[in-house]
């Protein structure tokens, strides 16, 4: 063969081979000629006994649907999905499964069906809300043709009164006019809150009821001033406008009542949910219950140093159980929160240091909320029929060392709730207290638990900011949580933020036995305990001479005791940190893909979800995390291994094929 044809030859044997590259790659793209192998265990999924057990013991009409957008989920996931509903569904005959995607056509009659169904659980409550609302839209609506008869005799009135009450009047009349000309854009808020479309597939009574219940609440003490107001015009005809303007409040305020007297419509909770487009809805014989996705699906999980991965793993079986069992139990435990501030930590704050994101994901999960300011408010009275858990927010900055009055009743109301065999949940805050030579009161109060909380300290850790200068960091991130406890398995493989990080350590040997420390910070060179720690900052300059950290810290401890009352069990769970459930760090989101958001760091509404289970003697509702269900998982690897592994990848292979180079050619050479 010539020069030329041996060229001619090489290049149209390329380019054979990139044409037969290409159409393998294009023909292999179709899903149906892939074959996937797991050779590390069987692709099939098992459900746990204890959820066998659960569900064999079901009897009636049972229904699990999982409403997904699949065209905005991961393959694996919608996988993941499938597989356990298939064993939802070979588990018992009783309990009907589907996974239905809201925007694809063939699913929309069973999308409609469920929501039929849904509807159908509560038709007693919604005939209630919508008789107790179709009332209260006629009383507004009187309430207008009440403005507009009355608001010019007001003004009237007003303009022959004396000049400061003239004023007043005045107002009130034109206060009057616009409600006649504008009250009718409250009832198109009441109509729009129960209009179903693609956004709202079920109607928001709660939100409807609201609305009308704010408005005639409102308007009842607005015409009640103005009727006595008008009492003392000393006139004939403002004291008969007075009579009619008080028979109009007292009207309007018995229609506010009613509204107030409705019960909790847990059909409202289920269709927010239902906006969002993902969640799960379970349907027993009389009841129904909502996962929302957060809980469904763990979101963002943040590793150590400075990677970020995103895990969608399902976590089906864990979830769809627990809430199965509640709804067999039909017990709904209770959750107050106990603070000393003036305003409702429930509410949205300017500053995020609420907790409404989190008590959200509480009543998602059948748990009622409630919240005990000791400064303003009596202990709320919980029926002994239901477990409660009593979450204390200790307040984060104090304006002087010695606690505020307010502080100082927190701290009572604390030591009696743990003196009467209450479950407590504490999260404790650093303190300047034991820098001056002073025991930091609430240390002092977890110590006879068995739980030596070190509040003078924070852990602190090195790392490189985004311009590549080294900072210290005053947060720990944890996603391995190894420990066997049933707070642990469900917190495993997700994020947890504990801002403030304060050590723990066993206390007193005698309670030892009691107590269990979870969440260990594992040794590390780039982490240390920090003394001198600011208040208003949540960053050092420099590390200083503080040794690096030798020994694991653990963050979290659990108390299991004997009721120092009766006998029974008590539970304390107590966090070395304050922040973590407050919404700036808890609800904290990142972009997950388009217009979806995923929680940062959802290993922190987690913690709440199963330690108030937990607290309330409810282990079996603490729903496992997907990682803790995993086997022979590879740790965290030490800084000492991630050395060696460098040294060998930089120098050890290449010196290795040195080495073999120079042996082939001693060989050779002789």
């Amino acid at each position: 063969m010539t020069g030329r044809s041996a060229i001619i030859s090489t290049f149209l044997f390329i380019l054979a081979a990139i044409i037969a590259a290409v159409a393998v790659s294009v023909i292999s793209a179709d899903a149906w000629l892939r074959w996937r192998v797991d050779a590390t265990k069987s692709r099939s999924y098992s459900l746990s006994e204890q959820t066998i057990d659960l569900l064999d013991g079901l009897d009636g009409d049972w229904q699990v649907s999982i409403v997904l957008v699949e065209s905005q989920a991961d393959p694996a996931t919608v996988r993941q999905v499938d597989e356990v509903l298939a064993r939802f569904n070979q588990t018992n005959d009783v309990l009907a499964v589907q996974r239905i995607d809201p925007t694809r056509p063939e699913s929309l009659r069973a999308y409609e069906s469920l929501l039929l169904a849904i509807r159908g659980r509560y038709q007693e409550e919604i005939d209630l809300y919508e008789t107790a609302i179709s009332r209260a839209v006629g009383e507004f609506s009187g309430l207008i043709r009440f403005a507009e008869e009355n608001a010019g005799k007001l003004a009237d009135i007003g303009g022959s009164s004396s000049d400061a009450m003239a004023v007043d009047l005045s107002t009130r009349a034109g206060a009057l006019s616009l409600l006649a000309s504008q009250g009718q854009l409250i009832l198109k808020e009441v109509e729009k809150a129960l209009r179903v479309d693609d956004s709202r597939p079920l109607p928001d009574f709660t939100r409807a009821s609201t609305i009308l219940m704010q408005a005639l609440t409102q308007w009842a003490e607005e015409v009640d001033d103005t009727a006595r107001l008008m009492a003392n015009v000393g006139n004939v005809q403002s004291a008969a406008l007075s009579e009619d303007f008080l028979v109009e409040a007292s009207r309007l305020s018995i229609a506010a009542d009613r509204l107030k007297r409705l019960p909790e419509m847990e059909l409202s909770l289920i269709s927010r949910h239902l906006q969002s487009g993902e969640a799960a809805i379970l349907l027993s014989p009389d009841r129904a219950a909502v996962v929302p996705a957060g809980q469904l699906f763990s979101g963002m999980v943040s590793g150590s140093g400075e990677r970020v991965t995103f895990d969608r793993r399902f976590r089906g079986e864990q979830l769809l159980s627990s809430a199965i069992r509640s709804l067999v139990d039909g017990v709904d435990p209770v959750v107050i929160f106990v603070h000393d501030r003036e305003t409702s930590v429930l509410q949205v704050d300017s500053q995020n240091i609420d907790v409404s994101g989190a008590a959200a994901m509480l009543e998602a999960s059948r748990m009622d909320v409630l919240e005990w300011s000791v400064s303003t408010e009596q202990k709320p009275r919980i029926s002994p029929d239901s477990p409660a858990c009593w979450i204390i927010i200790a307040p984060a900055r104090r304006t002087g060392l010695k606690p505020s009055e307010g502080e100082q009743e927190l701290l009572r109301v604390t030591s009696d709730l743990i003196a009467e065999g209450e479950s407590v949940l504490l999260s404790l805050y650093p303190s300047l207290l034991p820098r001056y030579g002073q025991r930091d009161p609430w240390a002092q109060l977890v110590s006879p638990l068995g739980i030596d909380v070190r509040t003078g300290e924070v852990i602190c850790e090195s790392s490189r900011g985004a311009d590549g200068e080294s900072q210290v960091q005053m947060v720990q991130v944890l996603t391995e949580f190894i420990e066997p406890n049933p707070i642990a398995a469900a917190l495993h493989g997700q994020s947890l933020a504990l801002p403030l990080a304060v050590p723990l350590a066993r206390g007193t040997p005698e309670s030892q036995s009691s107590v269990e420390l979870i969440a260990t910070v594992p040794p590390s060179g780039r982490r240390w305990i920090e003394s001198e720690w600011s208040p208003q900052s949540q960053q050092l300059a420099a590390r200083g001479d503080q040794p690096a950290q030798a020994e694991p810290i653990p963050l979290i401890g659990l108390v299991d005791r004997r009721s120092p009352v009766d006998g029974s069990r008590q539970r304390v769970l107590v966090v070395g940190s304050g922040g973590w459930m407050l919404n700036y760090v808890a609800d904290m989101v990142m972009p997950a893909g388009g217009e979806r958001y995923a929680l940062l760091y959802p290993g922190n509404h987690e913690l709440l979800l199963s330690g108030a289970a937990w607290l309330s003697g409810l282990d079996e509702r603490i729903a496992s995390g997907p990682l803790s269900q995993e086997v022979a998982r590879l740790g965290s690897i030490g800084d000492g291994t991630r050395s060696l592994w460098l040294w060998i990848l930089l120098l050890g292979i290449p010196g290795f094929i040195a080495l073999v180079g120079i042996g082939i050619w001693i060989v050779r050479r002789s």
